[in-house]
Order: structure tokens, then C-alpha cells, then sequence
């Protein structure tokens, strides 16, 4: 009889597995949603446990100036159970990458996040040497949706040749699905082997579609130029990579065409090295305040000009709501000096500075630690910076890298700037 009732048992208990799987009939969901559970227990029993190593021997001694003593005894115990309980073999360093990781997702900013030291020291070569493999994107997180948005395409790249534009939102990176915590994790796995290919899902208006973009070696070259009816025309794509010395012998080989006036061009740029920003704005403003930079204890950086030099022909800065970070620090020490005009549409509004952090060998925290006022005393983040004379672009076009002259409203109305100072 109690044969009988444990098959019983086992077929009511198929019967309702099966009942559940009818219900979710997309395929593998199943089995997707009972890994996703599975993972998500075991990375908190980590976590926990990760914390109970560091803590634990020291515990009846040690005061903690973040924790009480309440929240490390809770910590205790979860993690006693997970060491007494726990079934499985364990790595104690994943377990404390695990525990830092946790610490700092939980602080839900897309620009704080933790780096394990293979992947710190992947970022410091890749930014050391100025190359990388990848689709030539420049990125940021989109707080809207919690995907990452697209804010510019590099000339030439694979995401350009794919037909990415400016403003298309990510939300998925082969397996990976956006959100505030797997930011960092989905824009690093958009980088890959060279010749390997990355499937997105993106978000363009109210239209989800599917992309499969070639990675291929990426050689940053941030600036580009030309000559309009004797202006000089200057565009700059990121504030990285050498940036100031890129920019100083492109503008020094356009000064020496007797240029009437310059155009620099920030639409978006999603900023870089604020050092290499003061540095190109050395070239335009006199001695000035250019920004100031406030931690959270209120200590203060002000970033300045030397007065080396100074621009004496007309000055006109593009940008528009995808230019962010340097790009709006650029943006209003030209607005606020009053030595050039701002044209275009208000910024994107990313106004604060991360810290690299590193931890002892064991990777690096990079942290949102400061932010920026702008000289007339304008915080950044989340604001943007108001343009001199504000120009929109037709709706269609307003995300699109590239826009042809004759369609360009606000190129035209920079033309127009610079030779009504003339």
C-alpha cells in the first residue's frame, strides 16, 4: 500500500510539473526560470558566507564603522548556516569577489561597479594601448529602460556598418538582459575575440529588433576636420585616447588655412579624460575658472586655464542630448567664458567622477565619488547644459551620427554664427 501511494505521489507531482510546463510554453523557460533561482540562491549563500570569512574572526573584537553590531550578528548567522549547510565545494576567492560584488550592486548606480583583477587589468590594457575588439560604440547607461544606450558610433566601425545609431537602446547582449546590475557585465561582453560576432536586441523608438554585429579590432581616432567656406570644422568623438594631442595638431594644421572662424563639433561625444578637456579649452578661454569638482565630504578641485593662449576668431560648439560628461564640461566653460556660443539641444546630463579604487591585487571598485559644478556654479548630472541658441533637428534625424549638410540645421546654424561675427 505505501508502494502504491508513493507512485501515487510521484505521478500527482508529474502531473502537476507537467500542468506548470504547459502553462510556459516558450521554450526552456523552464528551465531558464529554475537555473536563474539556482543561481540566485547560491550567489547569495556566497555572498553571506564570503562576508561571515572576512568577519566572522574577528568578530567578538571587532567595531565596525560601517556595520552594528545587530547587522554583523545577522551576517553571522546566515553565514553559519551556509558553512554548516551548504552542500557543494566552494572557491574562497570567488566567494569574496562574490561578497564585493554584492556590496557594490546593491548601491543600484550604473557607474559604480566592481571589476574582478583579470578584468581590471583587461580595462588598463585596453585603455593603455588605445585599441580594442569590439563594434566601435560609444556607450552609456540608459536610466529610463536600464539598457545601455548608444551614444555614437565610431567612423567605419562594425556597429555603423550594422546600421546603429545614436540613441538606440540595448537591452540584451547575447544572454545577457539590462538592467542596473548587469550594466557593466553586458557593455564588457559586447567586446569579445576578433572575427566573433555579438547578437543585441535594441530598442530604436517603440521598434525592438535583433542585430548580429562582427567584432573587429577598434583603433580609436577621435577627431576628425575639414574646411567650410573657410571655417574650420572640428569634430571630436570621445575625450580619450590622446585626445589632446590629437585635437592640438588637427586645430594647429586648420589655423594655418587662415580659418575665419571654428566649429567644434560635440554631438554625441560621450566625454573621457577631464585633464585632456582643461587641456583643448587651454587653447581657447584666458586664465579662468573652468569647473569645480565637490566629494562628498566637500572637499573641492578647481580646474582652471593658464591664459598660454586664447581663440580670436569666432567660436561655435555643437552638441546635443546625447553629449555627455567632459563634453558638457567642455560645453559650458566655453558657454559660461562667454569666448564662444553653444548651439544645439540640452545635454545629456552626466556630471559626476568615478574613482578607480584598486583592492590589493584582487581587482578595483570604480565608484562615483565626486561631481561637477560648472564655473557659473550649474551641477551637471542630471540637469545637462542649456545651449546658447537652442536647434533642433527634424525628429528623424535627431538620433543619426551622420546628417547630411543640407539636412544639418544645426551646422547650418553655426555657418550662420560665425559669419554674423565677422
Amino acid at each position: 500500500m505505501e508502494e502504491k501511494n508513493n507512485i501515487s505521489e510521484v505521478n500527482d507531482i508529474k502531473k502537476s510539473i507537467d500542468e506548470e510546463y504547459n502553462r510556459n510554453s516558450n521554450k526552456g523557460k523552464i528551465l531558464t526560470n529554475a537555473i536563474t533561482l539556482a543561481i540566485a540562491i547560491v550567489i547569495s549563500a556566497v555572498v553571506l558566507f564570503a562576508l561571515y570569512t572576512i568577519i566572522q574572526p574577528t568578530l567578538n573584537t571587532f567595531s565596525s564603522s560601517v556595520f552594528t553590531k545587530e547587522q554583523l550578528e545577522r551576517i553571522e548567522t546566515a553565514a553559519k548556516i551556509v558553512q554548516n549547510d551548504y552542500l557543494y565545494e566552494y572557491d574562497t576567492d570567488k566567494m569574496i569577489d562574490g561578497a564585493i560584488e554584492g556590496i557594490i550592486n546593491s548601491l543600484d548606480n550604473a557607474y559604480t561597479y566592481y571589476e574582478t583583477e583579470e578584468e581590471y587589468q583587461d580595462t588598463l590594457n585596453s585603455g593603455s594601448k588605445g585599441n580594442y575588439v569590439g563594434i566601435g560604440v560609444h556607450l552609456t547607461f540608459d536610466r529610463e529602460t536600464e539598457g545601455i544606450k548608444v551614444l555614437g558610433t565610431m567612423p567605419d566601425s562594425p556597429a555603423e556598418e550594422a546600421g546603429i545609431k545614436s540613441g538606440d537602446v540595448i537591452l540584451q547582449v547575447d544572454d545577457i538582459y539590462l538592467n542596473i546590475e548587469t550594466y557593466s557585465d553586458a557593455a564588457e561582453a559586447i567586446k569579445g575575440e576578433e572575427g566573433t560576432t555579438v547578437k543585441l536586441v535594441v530598442l530604436r523608438g517603440e521598434e525592438v529588433f535583433e542585430l548580429e554585429v562582427q567584432r573587429q579590432k577598434i583603433t580609436e581616432n577621435n577627431v576628425t576636420t575639414e574646411i567650410i567656406d573657410d571655417i574650420g570644422y572640428i569634430r571630436i568623438y570621445s575625450f580619450d585616447n590622446g585626445i589632446y594631442n590629437q585635437f592640438k595638431a588637427e586645430y594647429e594644421k586648420l589655423r594655418a588655412n587662415n580659418i575665419k572662424g571654428i566649429i567644434v563639433d560635440l554631438r554625441n561625444n560621450p566625454g573621457g579624460l577631464v585633464y585632456d578637456t582643461v587641456e583643448i579649452l587651454d587653447l581657447f578661454l584666458p586664465e579662468c575658472d573652468v569647473l569645480k569638482l565637490v566629494d562628498k565630504n566637500g572637499n573641492e578641485e578647481v580646474f582652471k586655464t593658464d591664459n598660454t593662449s586664447q581663440i580670436d576668431i569666432p567660436l561655435a560648439v555643437l552638441v546635443n542630448q546625447n553629449s555627455a560628461s567632459a563634453s558638457e564640461i567642455f560645453a559650458s566653460a566655453i558657454k559660461d567664458s562667454e569666448k564662444g556660443v553653444v548651439i544645439g539641444t540640452r545635454t545629456y546630463g552626466k556630471g559626476v567622477v568615478q574613482y578607480v579604487r584598486p583592492i590589493k591585487e584582487h581587482g578595483a571598485i570604480s565608484i562615483v565619488a565626486a561631481q561637477y559644478f560648472t564655473s557659473s556654479g550649474v551641477v551637471i548630472q542630471d540637469n545637462g547644459i542649456e545651449p546658447n541658441i537652442v536647434v533642433e533637428l527634424p525628429e528623424e534625424l535627431k538620433n543619426d551620427s551622420y546628417v547630411s549638410r543640407d539636412q544639418d540645421l544645426q551646422l547650418q546654424r553655426a555657418i550662420e554664427y560665425i559669419n554674423e561675427q565677422l
